[in-house]
């Protein structure tokens, strides 16, 4: 049976939430945000419903513990409560809770939520992967990637801030796994960009929409919780569709990153707000083909270095593989905090960290599927 963690200071709340949710589910409850942190660590509940307002921490704070613990990251959290105002749900989204219910709440509404994300989770107790057991302590500030296997070997996500290059051939499932990198936040309504160089933004639009589901990505960017950047016309040098921001011109890589700097601004991914959040640039293979190395490692070093001014914007760059001679891999390199890697074999999608600068990691390749 799965369980679920009730939080709430309110008797009444408590017995309602058992009656209403105790005939499918095993039901925990407590009566306060310490004592819902710590029953959180000891029954790993595949779901957790918190009221805002409790005793000694409130539900923001639960949340925010819940979200930087590697072990229940990925649990589904409902807010239940009395403030409805739309600073207090964007808070409650931006520590990172999946849904926010106002009180008074309808009993069927609240079933359905959550039949609704316990089907989107695939929390399962006896599938759940242990941290590698040689991890070293790794910092608090870290969001997930989205894919678990991936998260429980880094220790549940990458530090904010973080720069990673991503290498492997054509075909390998690098887009894919950027794609859910990029949905992973969304879900959780932190700020994310997709700069689209070697793919079709339509294509990439609708693979993300299949990911998403409900609500549609136009929800998100209403909302500037997401913009595309296109620069896959800019780079193909054919006429580009509508789009907010988009690369004019192929004869300067200023202009790439004039519109990655525009776009940051509409975002909130810039010096002024500093909202942070999560970017992927696919793929940067491109500019090696039409800009000079000097040009091209000024760029990204730029890029990375202006990720902590931003607010700490994690950045994924993909590079396919055989396109750039190995020294020049290497400079790349230089510039990352990590390296991901991927191929494939047997038709098995196999993904392995060869390096990383703030944790040890068993680089063995890992199967993905």
């Amino acid at each position: 049976m799965r369980k679920i963690l009730v939080a709430d200071d309110d008797p009444t709340v408590l017995a309602l939430l058992a009656t209403a949710l105790g005939k499918n589910y095993r039901i925990t409850v407590a009566t306060d945000g310490e004592e819902a942190i710590k029953k959180a660590l000891e029954e790993w509940p595949d779901l957790i419903i918190t009221d805002v307002v409790m005793p000694k921490k409130n539900g923001f704070e639960v949340c925010s513990t819940i979200r930087f613990n590697s072990q229940l990251c990925d649990v589904p959290i409902i807010m239940l409560t009395g403030l409805g105002r739309d600073e207090d749900k964007l808070q409650g989204f931006r520590m990172g809770a999946d849904d926010f219910i106002v009180k008074p709440f309808s009993v069927p509404e609240l079933r359905q939520c959550v039949e609704r994300l316990l089907e989107r989770s695939t929390r399962v107790e006896e599938k759940r992967l242990p941290i590698w057991e040689g991890a070293q302590e790794i910092p608090k500030d870290r969001i997930p990637m989205g894919i678990k296997k991936v998260d429980a070997l880094i220790g549940g996500g990458l530090p904010i801030g973080s720069n990673i290059l991503f290498i492997g051939p054509v075909g390998s499932g690098k887009s894919s796994f950027c794609r859910n990198f990029i949905v992973e936040g969304l879900k959780r309504y932190e700020k994310c960009m997709m700069v689209a160089i070697d793919d079709n933004p339509a294509m990439v639009r609708k693979e993300l929409e299949g990911l998403l589901g409900r609500p549609p990505l136009d929800y998100y960017e209403v909302r500037k919780l997401f913009t595309m950047v296109d620069a896959y016309s800019w780079s193909a040098g054919i006429e580009r569709p509508k789009a907010k921001v988009a690369a004019e011109g192929l004869e300067n890589i200023n202009h790439l990153a004039r519109a990655i700097a525009d776009a940051g601004i509409e975002l909130g991914q810039n010096p002024m707000e500093r909202m942070g959040g999560r970017r992927v640039l696919d793929s940067i293979s491109t500019l090696f083909i039409n800009f000079p190395l000097d040009l091209i490692l000024h760029f990204l070093t730029q890029l990375s270095r202006a990720a902590a001014t931003q607010g700490g914007v994690t950045t994924i760059f993909v590079l396919e593989e055989g396109t750039v001679e190995e020294k020049v891999i290497n400079n790349v390199k230089y510039l990352m905090d990590g390296v991901f890697e991927s191929r494939v074999e047997n038709g098995k999608t196999l993904f392995r960290v060869a390096s990383m600068k703030w944790i040890q990691v068993p680089n063995q390749w890992i199967n993905l599927a």
